[in-house]
């Protein structure tokens, strides 16, 4: 007897269907729905499985599945990952000391201070985002020890202060809306998480979107999938793209990592980088090597990271690039008592 499927279609479904399209087309879609998403609809459905004792492959799959996400949270933690401190709804401040060097650049040491205020008496999805750093700050995930194309990402900001207010929060989905200033610029944006499993994989997409107004529009999307290969290694593929409305080109990466816990304090992170630009031709701007090395350092908040990397960048002819960044980073805030802070340092 064929199955008969369900006519209600909430948003839930809707939007796990939008697949990556252009960053124009991603705008209309995100930007036309959020202001109707609602809960999911609460259509009395029946689940099949009710009632029956969970097999021995429902009960491995389950494992594997809270095994791949801890895993992975564990390591954006560590390493600081974009796509999980966007999404913090507490307290915590990071002080940063970091020193730089490439063949093509010279020495440098500069500091930052980012962050994140929650504000559960006036409103528990509501934070105040402070920065704080050189106009030309850098780190293992920016120029001049790049993990981004050549031009791509917006402007590096000196001091900014935004607010940040989550319009959904959940395991599968989040979605935040922020309006900030700094001195010169003011600035709102979009951002959407959706993430899915892929049988033994994991998968997860973001689409940022902002508006300054002294740079206009930008849209920013990457989607990136993941695996354990044992217990102390973890493979993942990054693909990010960046569209920015006064900029000709689209540049994009394509990053291969694999995570490696040496022991409870210590892990290693190898990279290989391919960064491509379409203004005027279509070409690779650069291709990296990375290796970068974070420990907890004298106490369970201060973590030093070593950072290691030889380039070949296009605008150079090709030449050997290598490099170092150096970092000190320590965390203050709400961290006793959260469930993923203390799994830093305890895979």
């Amino acid at each position: 007897m064929p199955r008969l499927h369900r006519c209600t279609l909430d948003w839930t479904t809707l939007l796990r269907r939008i697949s990556p399209k252009p960053p124009a087309l991603s705008l209309l879609i995100l930007c036309g729905l959020i202001p109707f998403i609602t809960e999911p609809a609460t259509a009395q459905t029946t689940d099949p499985t009710a009632g029956q004792e969970p097999t021995l492959f429902d009960s491995a799959q389950q494992r594997t599945s809270v095994a791949v996400v801890d895993a992975a949270q564990w390591l954006d933690q560590f390493f600081y990952d974009e796509a999980i401190s966007q999404e913090e709804n507490r307290t915590r401040i990071r002080f940063e000391l970091s020193s730089g060097y490439t063949r093509f650049e010279e020495f440098e040491i500069k500091p930052k201070i980012s962050g994140r205020i929650h504000l559960p008496n006036l409103n528990k999805k509501l934070n105040i985002l402070i920065t704080a750093a050189d106009d030309e700050e850098f780190s293992a995930d920016d120029n001049p020890i790049s993990a981004l194309p050549r031009h791509q990402g917006a402007e590096n900001r000196e001091i900014s202060a935004a607010l940040q207010y989550f319009l959904r929060e959940s395991p599968l989905e989040n979605i935040s809306a922020t309006l900030g200033a700094s001195f010169d610029y003011l600035y709102a944006g979009i951002r959407y998480r959706r993430s899915h499993d892929l049988d033994s994989w994991q998968g997860r997409l973001v689409n940022r979107l902002n508006y300054y107004t002294d740079d206009e529009w930008e849209d920013k999307i990457s989607y990136e999938i993941w695996r354990p290969l044992g217990e102390k290694w973890i493979f993942r593929t990054k693909a990010t793209v960046t569209w920015h409305v006064e900029e000709d080109g689209l540049p994009h990466s394509l990053v291969f990592a694999m995570f490696q816990k040496i022991n409870d304090e210590k892990a290693l992170r190898y990279e290989i980088g391919n960064y491509f630009d379409t203004e005027d031709s279509y070409e690779m701007t650069d291709l990296q090597f990375r290796v970068r090395y974070r420990q907890r350092f004298l106490r369970d908040w201060l973590v030093l990271e070593i950072a290691p990397q030889v380039g070949f960048p296009e605008d150079h002819d090709r030449e050997v690039n290598p490099g170092i960044i150096v970092s000190l980073e320590a965390d203050t805030g709400n961290l006793a008592g959260t469930k993923v802070f203390p799994r830093i340092f305890n895979f």
